[in-house]
């Protein structure tokens, strides 16, 4: 199908080429005076009027210059030629450290995002767009910002696009909310909200909030008595038990703690790894008598004189420090893993010390059975029925973005304007030429 980029240009044109074919037409030219030597040759008969009739003239010349008009109204309009006929377009933003976890959640989203167009619109669509999106769970106002600068590129490429639905997956904790509170008013329609977990729907009521974090800690085997640990969660309310006797994690848990070196399969949202030698998997030994003497984590710190058994990995955008000892050096770190977790504590606490039972130890364990991603606030969530921004519909006009892009007047392909332009210029050239030899047949 061809379009239009900017489709009052050649509707100007249009005008233009009807104005010239209207005075073309309105045009009379003079008969030539024939001068006769005498009228003695004038036969004798009965004298008739002379009734004038149209005779269009010219036709080459009308038709050259329709053709220049046209062709260089198309290209100062920004032709498009695509085959893409859709005029419903569906984009699902996910965050980039969610990839692991694709399949599941492109299902999801999707079946959300079908399930609200089908019942807004019935217009024929296109295969949802997926954008993969950093830091969507540290502020999900980046999805609304990469929703609008992809709708402005699809809005140019299809001329014919009508409207565009936005899917967000987000999970139902995030670091901050601020850049979607001052993004939000710049999307006017309903945003589709759909958290990592078993259901497209989420839940930010309070009894779900303070669910999130639930613990239950592993023992090593070796450990005797009481692990230190396992006592410090179970003081605020966790559950704890014995290596081999309920190793695998449990799909209510979402925090699992664990103090021994099994690897194992959980379905834990969190999985800790704190070793009881304080080394974990993977990072470096440290330096014989390497002392410090306090671990800070979420705004608290225990001090107390701390033996330092290892040194941590090399630090990235999927691995963060989330308690650092007192030297600035990451005594515990997060990796993501998908829509999970895995954190490594790399804190040696004496067989029998009350350390972690203390109130000072609370940073400490608060940062550990966060949500991953660290401490934050409840995700936004949109119901399916409300007033105000959710009583609008699911479909955003594309119109709004046509103007966002800056190639408002490019032709799709690129050399459709080389070619139209070389039309009128030929156009042009040849409509000189007619005019010549016509002007120079009427003179003779």
């Amino acid at each position: 199908m061809i379009g239009f980029a900017a489709p009052w240009i050649f509707g100007l044109a249009l005008a233009a080429a009807l104005t010239i074919t209207a005075l073309h037409f309105l045009s009379v030219r003079q008969p030539r005076v024939l001068l006769l030597p005498t009228a003695r040759f004038v036969p004798e008969r009965d004298a008739r009027a002379v009734a004038r009739q149209a005779k269009p003239s010219d036709l080459p010349l009308l038709l050259l210059r329709v053709i220049a008009l046209l062709a260089a109204g198309s290209a100062l309009a920004g032709a498009r030629c695509s085959e893409r006929s859709a005029r419903m377009s569906s984009l699902i933003v996910i965050d980039a450290a969610s990839r692991a976890d694709s399949a599941a959640l492109l299902a999801r989203a999707v079946r959300a995002a079908s399930a609200d167009s089908a019942a807004d619109s019935a217009a024929d669509g296109e295969p949802p767009v997926v954008l993969w999106v950093n830091g969507v769970s540290d502020d999900p106002g980046v999805a609304i910002a990469a929703a609008i600068r992809a709708s402005a590129r699809q809005a140019q490429a299809n001329p014919s696009l009508a409207t565009v639905s936005l899917t967000v997956v987000m999970p139902e904790i995030v670091r901050s909310r601020r850049g979607w509170d001052a993004w939000r008013e710049q999307w006017p329609a309903r945003i589709r909200v759909v958290r990592p977990g078993l259901s497209g729907e989420s839940d930010t009521s309070a009894a779900a909030l303070s669910a999130v974090g639930r613990v239950r800690v592993v023992s090593a085997a070796t450990t005797p008595g009481t692990d230190v640990v396992a006592a410090a969660f179970a003081s605020r309310g966790a559950s704890a038990v014995r290596a081999g006797g309920s190793a695998g994690g449990s799909d209510v848990d979402e925090v699992v703690v664990r103090r021994d070196t099994i690897e194992d399969a959980t379905n834990a949202q969190v999985l800790v790894r704190w070793p009881v030698s304080g080394v974990p998997a993977g990072w470096r030994a440290a330096p014989p008598a390497d002392s410090v003497g306090a671990v800070v984590a979420a705004g608290g710190a225990l001090v107390a004189p701390w033996v330092r058994n290892a040194l941590p990995p090399t630090l990235s955008d999927s691995v963060r420090a989330i308690a650092w000892w007192s030297d600035g050096v990451a005594a515990a770190v997060e990796r993501r893993r998908g829509t999970s977790c895995l954190r490594e504590v790399a804190i040696a606490v004496a067989p029998g010390s009350d350390l972690l039972l203390s109130p000072a130890a609370d940073g400490v364990l608060r940062a550990l059975r966060a949500p991953c991603g660290g401490i934050g606030v409840p995700a936004p969530n949109e119901p399916a029925t409300g007033s105000g921004v959710n009583a609008l519909t699911w479909q955003l006009s594309a119109s709004r973005f046509r103007a966002l892009d800056g190639t408002t007047g490019t032709t799709k392909p690129a050399w459709l304007a080389t070619a139209l332009l070389s039309v009128a210029f030929l156009a042009l050239l040849a409509e000189h030429v007619v005019r010549r030899e016509s002007a120079g047949t009427a003179a003779s």
